[in-house]
């Protein structure tokens, strides 16, 4: 009975990667198309440079092509990434990621280790894209948006406030890439949560997310006392803002401005617009 269910279950699991895999080769796909339609609609406009416009669409060819093989590639390797053995699923996304020769392959097989829910293969295409020598900064901020998104989507209902125990209940190797992704940055802005107060008072309750006990003021250099998230902007009435990072505990940020927001007629929270240079 019980492997008929693991069985069910796992068919379950192939069938939705097959899904989200089949919808981005399929959006990579149309994209690909779609350049290879501007260059001959370029070729129509610029027929002295015939020879040029040739050469450009058999290299949209030679492309379409190694997508297409690409994406064989990952069809024929979806058993191991979504059966039941996390070393075959790691070894299966590991051979994938060597043979991705662009940033736009690295980045579907991202999307299809994280929306797996397999701990194995998110640990895997973490440690894959951190080890990346050859991964641009604009690719790295572009896995940074992504996972960003994903993380505030399942934080917190709060519409004003975040506490350590929320932020640790976000996925916790989603959080570990972000914010090593967070820190090779030369420098990040944005809003964090500093805790909450009484109305009137400037001592942070025991929700607080710096060493210090008082709400600093403009200009001030602040400590973390535990990871925090690094928001876009600052709570507006339908919520939290965009997760942008992850700041680890000891960062030393320097306080751009504060907001208040009302939670309810006893508390405050506080949020402070932050700035911090890794370089400095």
């Amino acid at each position: 009975m019980n492997n008929s269910i693991k069985k069910e279950s796992g068919l379950t699991f192939l069938q939705k990667l097959q899904i989200v895999t089949a919808i981005l080769v399929s959006i990579f796909g149309i994209y690909t198309s779609w350049q290879s339609n501007k260059a001959a609609e370029s070729a129509t406009d610029a027929l002295e440079s015939l020879d040029k416009i040739k050469v450009e669409l058999k290299e949209r060819e030679l492309e379409t092509k190694r997508i297409q093989e690409f994406s064989r590639r990952i069809q024929d390797q979806l058993p191991n990434l979504a059966g039941n053995s996390p070393t075959k699923a790691k070894i299966a996304l590991a051979s994938l990621y060597s043979l991705a020769a662009s940033e736009t392959d690295k980045s579907i097989l991202f999307t299809i280790a994280i929306v797996s829910e397999n701990e194995a293969m998110k640990s895997t295409i973490r440690d894959l894209i951190l080890e990346d020598s050859s991964a641009t900064n604009e690719f790295k901020e572009q896995i940074r948006t992504k996972l960003g998104k994903r993380l505030t989507a399942i934080s917190s209902d709060s519409k004003t406030t975040e506490s350590d125990s929320q932020i640790a209940k976000q996925a916790s190797v989603e959080k570990k890439l972000l914010q090593q992704l967070t820190q090779q940055r030369t420098k990040i802005v944005g809003w964090v949560y500093l805790g909450k107060v009484k109305s009137g008072s400037l001592t942070l309750e025991d929700d607080k997310t710096i060493k210090s006990n008082q709400v600093p003021s403009a200009d001030a250099i602040v400590e973390t006392s535990i990871s925090v998230n690094l928001r876009k902007n600052a709570p507006t009435g339908r919520g939290l803002g965009v997760i942008e990072g992850i700041l680890p505990e000891d960062s030393k940020l320097k306080i751009q401005s504060l907001k208040k927001i009302q939670i309810n007629s006893t508390y405050d929270a506080v949020w402070a617009e932050i700035s911090e240079d890794f370089n400095a």
